[in-house]
């Protein structure tokens, strides 16, 4: 194997050779910590007769060695057999011995660090504690037989720049793209970006890699810097919080001035634009991109908000457009979304609309399943109904699923054998706290997050039911819930939708980042999790009229919440009749309400603070502020 032919994903030694004073065991020590590979100082494995003659002065011959090279390559092939890698620091001056050590000609690789005599000998004079002699350095470079198939560095240069051509020499530099982070979602995305014609290299520190899995791996974030074309791209699919800070540590100083780091997790929009001013700092364009659409949209298309470093999205904008679902017209499901933290913040907004709209549906359910004693597959063919209408969308269709899915087991309903516990990352917890900090009124979501709370507290709902009974059973005209359930579900989760849209124009007002409200919904329409018929609509509404203050001000969308109110308020005065819990519905409902009021009862409620707190209030029949002593 020639010494410029780029490492595997097999496993590989290197070993790091030259006279004495070359800086094997400095280099060696160096190269071995970017790759994340073991080292091993070939002096340590000497006979105590052969580290006796040296620190003599005597100069060691090819018998003295024999002994001392069979060892190394019996320990470098049964790492290899192992499917281990290292590095090892070894003169192997002579082509033979290096014929003895290369145990396998394709795992084996050698680097000569090459220095003058006189470049050597100084060094050798300043060094202390080491047991080879300066005198004898003249025997070694006797035998020195320069190798023609290793990568050759010079050693005048300083350690790290070494270190540095021996990665950039190491490596396939074709790569376009680098992952870091290799569960599901990176595995699939690397899948996804190479059917798109991307030659993508993934690194994980502790990976677990299906058999099928074939993309290009490396051992160390190093050597995926390494192994990319400049400017470097890499993707870090990881989990959010101070994983994200320690991999961005771990890339720093391998990374150079154009080179580009996305952040593809669920980061808290803040924490993005920290790191976004830190890279800056370095000349490293950060973006922070949130991606919506589970292993399957990772795979096959996802929807994708990149925002951060805006002249970064030139670089990446043709492999993101070409690896995103498409929506029905062709467009890529992802767009420049602004500046700073906004594409992790709209994705936490896109993830408190599906934590709303997920509660809407498990309310519908609950309505009809628990309360009108319909069964899963009755409820899977009125979902199913629904889906080729206003409520198509992706989890209308996966609800289908869910509802037919039979357990293997039992031959039940799984459904009806699951916990009813929701689980949750805290997306959705994040919504409802920056919607209270900017002062938009999101009912709806903040509600669903509160039902994950409730639902975590299963045994002391249990200890309750005991006390306080439980639902009633529906009594009235089946049909007719049904088809007052579906007006009711569209109108809740156009109202979802309305208050993710609220909170988005509030935040792009106060952290100035004008963002494209029609431009975010339709990179929405498709391969996202809250993807859904309506948002075509959603989107024609905001090209029509992008200043629009309120989704509710749409005309189309009047008419729909009107048509549909009647249906809306029967299932929530039905479920406050059975003692079914609509929570969701009922704040969706008196949010609608509490909207459509010129006249609200908050003057009673500024009163009262005025009265005991002396906080002032503002009348209807005349400018200024006031303040009364009330009797």
């Amino acid at each position: 194997m020639g010494g410029d032919a780029p490492l595997t994903n097999k496993p590989a030694f290197l070993i790091v050779m030259g006279v004495s004073g070359s800086g094997k065991t400095t280099i060696g020590r160096q190269l071995a910590g970017k790759l994340g590979w073991p080292f091993y100082d070939g002096d340590d494995y000497h006979t105590p007769a052969n580290v006796t003659k040296m620190a003599a002065g005597i100069s060691l011959d090819d018998v003295d060695r024999a002994g001392w090279l069979t060892t190394l390559s019996h320990l470098i092939a049964e790492k290899l057999d192992r499917g281990e890698s290292g590095v090892i620091a070894c003169s192997a001056l002579k082509q033979a011995y290096r014929d003895t050590l290369r145990v396998n000609v394709e795992q084996v690789r050698f680097i000569f660090l090459r220095g003058s005599y006189k470049q050597i000998w100084e060094r050798l004079e300043n060094r202390k504690g080491h047991f080879m002699k300066a005198e004898m350095l003249r025997s070694q470079f006797d035998d020195l037989e320069e190798p023609d198939d290793a990568i050759t560095i010079d050693v005048t240069v300083t350690p790290d720049k070494i270190v540095r051509s021996i990665m950039e020499r190491l490596m396939d530099t074709d790569f376009s793209l680098g992952i870091m982070g290799l569960g599901v979602m990176g595995r699939s995305l690397a899948r996804n970006f190479e059917r798109h014609g991307y030659k993508v290299v993934g690194y994980d520190p502790h990976p677990h890699l299906p058999d099928d899995f074939t993309t290009a791996t490396v051992t160390s974030p190093a050597a995926l810097v390494a192994s990319l074309t400049p400017p470097r791209i890499i993707l870090m699919m990881i989990p959010a919080g101070a994983p994200v800070d320690a991999a961005i540590g771990s890339l720093k100083e391998s990374l150079q001035a154009g080179d580009i780091i996305i952040d593809g997790g669920n980061s808290y929009f803040t924490d993005t634009e920290r790191r976004e001013r830190d890279l800056a700092a370095a000349g490293v364009n950060y973006i922070g991109m949130g991606v919506s659409g589970g292993e399957s949209g990772a795979l096959w298309g996802p929807s994708m908000m990149p925002g951060g470093a805006r002249q970064a999205w030139d670089s990446v904008r043709p492999m993101l457009e070409a690896i995103a679902a498409k929506a029905d017209d062709g467009e890529p499901c992802v767009t420049w979304i602004g500046p700073g933290g906004a594409g992790h913040y709209v994705k936490m907004v896109h993830n408190g609309i599906e934590y709303g709209d997920m509660e809407l549906i498990a309310e519908i359910y609950d309505l009809l399943h628990r309360g009108a004693g319909l069964s899963n597959n009755e409820l899977a063919d009125i979902f199913t109904r629904w889906n080729d209408g206003l409520l198509k969308s992706f989890l209308i269709e996966i609800t289908v699923r869910v509802l037919r899915q039979v357990d293997a087991e039992t031959g039940q309903p799984l459904l009806d054998l699951i916990m009813d516990i929701a689980g949750q990352k805290g997306t959705g917890r994040w919504t409802s706290e920056i919607a209270m900090e900017v002062g938009t009124p999101t009912p709806t979501i903040n509600t669903a997050v509160v039902m994950r709370l409730l639902s975590a507290a299963k045994d002391e709902r249990v200890k309750v039911a005991k006390l306080l009974g439980g639902t009633q059973h529906y009594t009235g005209n089946v049909a007719n819930l049904v088809n007052a359930a579906e007006e009711a579900l569209f109108a809740a989760k156009l109202t979802a939708y309305a208050q993710g849209m609220d909170l988005l124009r509030m935040a792009s007002d106060q952290y100035g980042w004008e963002l494209d409200l029609a431009a975010i919904v339709r990179i929405w329409r498709a391969g996202c999790i809250i993807r859904a018929e309506v948002l075509n609509d959603i989107a024609s509404a905001f090209m029509r009229r992008p200043d629009m203050r309120h989704l509710y001000l749409d005309d189309h969308f009047a008419a729909e919440l009107i048509a549909k109110q009647a249906g809306w308020r029967e299932v929530v005065k039905t479920g406050v009749s059975m003692g079914v819990p609509l929570p969701a519905l009922a704040a969706s409902l008196g949010y609608f309400d509490a909207y459509r009021s010129a006249r609200l009862p908050a003057n009673l409620i500024q009163a009262q603070r005025d009265l005991f707190g002396a906080h002032t209030y503002h009348r209807t029949d005349r400018d200024g502020v006031f303040h009364t002593e009330w009797t």
